[in-house]
């Protein structure tokens, strides 16, 4: 004979139907029948079948078990009349086709479990005739979501209490992944009612489940599902129904949404499967576009950051002194917002003129900031060198560091305006050109990069050395750095060759900020368009 148990808990009436044997009772989630009450224990009896009828004995409970006042220790047979106590619960026994229509919960629940293709469900036109205004309601509220400018996070709280306000939930969890194959990470949790601050456990196995083929699943009663049976978070938290959902935005899924129920009168249906299916969805457009908004404020922030950066560079890079005798024309453009060449003119009180050019290695903000240091670190080493050749020394043992790569290429001068004579040390840097009427003379280099090494480090051939020339009256200096001989046109460069023949082509032009433009424009004429890759130094100085 087919059985119900009844009773009120805390109010509210519930009836269970006895149809699978053995059924248990108890306040852990996992029995077939929950009662949360205090005097009832975690696995408190069990009624199962004797032949055609139903008995019911105890599990050592702390409080007993009692079939019309008479101790259950031994099984009792139970059948409809009869008066079940539970601890201090009181059960009535009546035949299974007395229904009062109160809510129950069935073995057909138990274990049940429902797993729906996201792209189905975003096909449907609607939901469930049911939900109607409730589902138009939180629809509406989500959509009004969409046009707010958030921060992520902010954005992700008030999906969780969308999720509340639509579904009947103990715990709500977002998880986002940083990359797509990333790890998932907790981006938001609630408690029904507010905020989780700390990490919320969230079954493996059901984040696995979703992810793995794009569905939204669902599990009636989650401690009792068997896929679900080895997870401690399941278990601890005494959840009876759980819901999830990929986060998913019509290209990829951004991660998972994830609601469970510790209320045994809480199973979820297909219906509110479908609900949290869809919010999941709206949630993951808005979240991919609230990373795009961030990702462009990030955008302009670094490039503003980048343009004070450039400007400071800029700013570091002296114009031309006054040089009696002498025209100087001095200019830098960066491939990029900020770049690692760099040159100086500095007139000494004896009327030596420091002359540098210098290339950075590497690229980007990185080459930048050693190109910052190295020329601070020069300019307060002029007036204390006699030569460039106690400069480069000076200069390399504050450069260099013994876990790092970076190095400088350096071409270092001292040049005598009066007698035109000039001590130079070329610390790895292309050669600079001198011009006279056709003919070229270039200034090799005299040692290794400065910041390669210690110069204790060094073996006596690359050690540093200062040579020195005398500029000759009409005769043009062309300082530069690599990126105008590297200049590219797919795999052919512009070489030395081309720059000294448009050197020696212009050199009588007689203002050097027009020769400059000149050898900057072939270049680009060279590069047909192309990008340069490298920044791009030219310091011209022409004695009368």
């Amino acid at each position: 004979m087919a059985l119900r148990l009844s009773t009120t808990v805390n109010g509210e009436q519930l009836q269970w139907l006895l149809e699978r044997s053995p059924m248990r009772l108890g306040r852990a989630s996992g029995n077939g029948i929950q009662l949360l009450d205090g005097t009832v224990s975690k696995e408190h009896a069990e009624l199962f079948l004797d032949g055609d009828r139903w008995a019911i004995r105890d599990l050592s409970s702390r409080n007993g078990t009692r079939v019309n006042g008479r101790e259950a220790i031994a099984p009792v047979i139970v059948v409809p009349g009869d008066r079940v106590e539970v601890g201090h619960v009181l059960l009535q026994v009546s035949e299974a086709a007395a229904d009062t229509g109160a809510k129950f919960s069935t073995s057909e629940h138990v274990a049940s479990s429902l797993r729906l293709k996201v792209s189905d469900v975003l096909e449907r036109s609607t939901v469930g005739a049911a939900e109607g205004a409730r589902v138009m309601h939180v629809l509406t509220r989500a959509g009004q979501l969409l046009v707010l400018p958030r921060p992520l996070d902010e954005t992700c709280q008030a999906i969780l209490g969308l999720v509340e306000e639509a579904l009947p939930t103990s715990r709500t969890v977002m998880l986002l992944r940083d990359a797509p194959a990333g790890e998932l990470r907790q981006i938001a949790a609630r408690y029904r009612g507010g905020r989780a601050e700390e990490p919320l456990a969230v079954s493996s196995t059901i984040l696995d489940s979703v992810l793995a083929d794009n569905t939204a699943v669902i599990t009636s009663d989650a401690a009792n599902d068997p896929r679900f049976l080895a997870q401690q978070s399941v278990i601890a938290q005494a959840i009876h129904s759980a819901m999830a959902v990929p986060l998913f935005d019509n290209e990829r899924v951004l991660g998972i949404l994830y609601a469970d129920s510790s209320d045994p009168r809480t199973s979820y249906s297909q219906t509110e499967l479908e609900v949290f299916t869809l919010l999941g969805h709206i949630a993951a457009g808005k979240i991919s576009n609230a990373r795009l908004l961030e990702a462009e404020d990030v955008r302009r922030r670094l490039a503003q950051e980048l343009a004070t950066a450039a400007r400071i560079q800029l700013e570091m890079l002296p114009d031309p002194p006054p040089l009696p005798g002498w025209q100087c024309h001095a200019r830098v453009e960066a491939s990029h917002e900020v770049g690692g060449d760099l040159y100086d003119l500095y007139l000494r009180g004896d009327g030596i003129l420091v002359l540098i050019g210098g290339d950075v290695s590497g690229k980007g903000m990185g080459a930048a900031l050693l190109m910052s240091r190295t020329l601070s670190i020069a300019q307060g080493l002029y007036d204390e060198c006699s030569g460039p050749l106690a400069f480069v020394r000076r200069l390399n043992a504050r450069v260099h560091r013994p876990d790092s790569r970076s190095f400088v290429t350096l071409f270092a001068g001292w040049l005598d305006l009066e007698s035109g004579l000039l001590r130079y040390v070329n610390a790895g840097h292309p050669e600079p050109h001198l011009v006279r009427g056709g003919e070229l003379r270039t200034l090799e280099a005299t040692g290794v990069p400065v910041g390669v090494m210690s110069e204790s480090a060094m073996k006596p051939e690359v050690r540093w050395r200062e040579g020195e020339v005398v500029v000759q009256r009409g005769e043009t200096l062309a300082l530069f750095s690599d990126g105008i001989t590297e200049a590219q046109r797919g795999d052919e460069f512009f070489d030395f060759e081309r720059l000294a023949a448009i050197v020696k082509e212009a050199e009588a032009e007689r203002d050097l900020a027009a020769l400059s433009d000149r050898i900057i424009a072939r270049i680009d004429e060279f590069a047909a368009g192309e990008h340069r890759a490298d920044d791009v130094t030219l310091v011209l100085l022409r004695r009368e």
